[in-house]
């Protein structure tokens, strides 16, 4: 696999997700889950907040209907989040141009050398409530789009599109939510027999089937066995941590840290790491911690971030070598300490969403 390198623009602004594709992501949530909104449902959803306050995961994602809950009411409003992330910081990359090893002048021009079927594999370590599959979807419109409006093939009919082999891995059973939702976002919504012939034409699905497949593995991902990291991650473009690391390092720092490192071995040049959680003081681990004070014991406090670049910037490149001074094996290629995704007001959805704040790192394998 090649290095991958940004893409040089000649102006780069904010990349707006459509208006409209955004409330198709959130009518797919809605039509997946449409008999679930019921008189029932605020009190699953107050059950599960009470659940993960006290940080009592099994039963918080331990049934069905929880599970189902959590993925109504948490990850539409995550879904239209991640669809920014990738569509803004993504695409400035060659994981869309099919990883070629030399720059492009801009977009257009990386579009006109895909010439043939290109499908990544993408691994989503917690991603079973289902907004990186959604996110993904978008992600793949809008580089289609992108690609058809803004290339200049001589010929069309080479150009194939770039497709998506999604796996995601969680500790919890969500391959029913997953499913659900994967044939929802790849069929064509609902629609009144009473359209117009235009509507019917323009009603069709987020993605087409082939072009975004879908798998799920039910690990804990921080206890599985060699033999099922390597056929989780190898050969993977891009891993996804999303509001995921911390909870990883809050159980245990050591096997997150060995798990980073074993995504280190496996992972081929070029391949991303994109890592999005909460910002600031929500995201520290507690290191060093006793429960004696009187003996002398501390308490130390770390940022994620710095456990991460920690362990991918510097143990990585001693872990791999005898050379303490060895190459490096990653870099970070780009870092938000806190940023904002706001919701339209004039979105349309059957519970009230909020508005996403996060931290953003992205790391690429040399």
């Amino acid at each position: 696999m090649a290095i991958t390198k940004p893409l040089k623009t000649a102006k780069h602004s904010l990349k707006k997700v459509p208006f409209d594709l955004q409330q198709l992501l959130l009518d797919i949530f809605r039509n997946t889950f449409a008999p679930r909104f019921d008189s029932g449902f605020p009190a699953i959803v107050q059950q599960i907040k009470q659940h993960l306050f006290n940080r009592d995961f099994e039963h918080a994602f331990g049934q069905k209907s929880f599970l189902e809950a959590y993925a109504m009411r948490w990850s539409p409003s995550r879904a239209l989040a991640y669809t920014q992330i990738f569509w803004e910081v993504l695409s400035k990359y060659h994981l869309e141009a099919g990883n070629l090893e030399r720059d492009s002048g801009d977009l257009a021009q990386a579009a006109s050398q895909v010439q043939f079927a290109s499908t990544k594999r993408v691994v989503c370590i917690g991603g079973g409530a289902g907004a990186e599959l959604v996110a993904l979807g978008a992600y793949l419109q809008l580089i289609d789009h992108s690609c058809a409006n803004l290339a200049d093939l001589e010929d069309n009919s080479k150009r194939s599109p770039l497709c998506f082999a999604i796996e995601s891995i969680d500790i919890a059973d969500w391959s029913t939510v997953l499913k659900e939702l994967h044939s929802c976002m790849t069929a064509a919504p609902p629609i009144s027999e009473y359209s117009s012939s235009a509507a019917k034409v323009a009603n069709v699905e987020l993605i087409n089937p082939a072009a975004c497949t879908l798998s799920f593995m039910q690990e804990d991902v921080l206890e599985m066995k060699n033999e099922n990291l390597a056929l989780g991650f190898t050969d993977a473009v891009l891993v996804t941590l999303m509001f995921t690391l911390n909870e990883l390092y809050s159980t245990s720092i050591s096997s997150t840290t060995n798990l980073l490192l074993s995504l280190t071995m496996l992972l081929a040049p070029g391949a991303m790491l994109l890592v999005v959680d909460s910002p600031g003081s929500y995201s520290t681990v507690n290191v060093g911690e006793t429960s004696r004070i009187d003996d002398g014991g501390t308490r130390k406090r770390y940022p994620m971030q710095w456990l991460l670049d920690h362990t991918l910037l510097e143990s990585a490149a001693i872990g791999t070598s005898k050379n303490a001074s060895a190459e490096r094996q990653w870099e970070k290629i780009e870092s938000k300490e806190s940023e904002w995704f706001r919701l339209s007001n004039e979105l349309r959805y059957p519970v009230t969403l909020e508005d996403m704040r996060y931290q953003l790192h992205l790391y690429r394998r040399l």
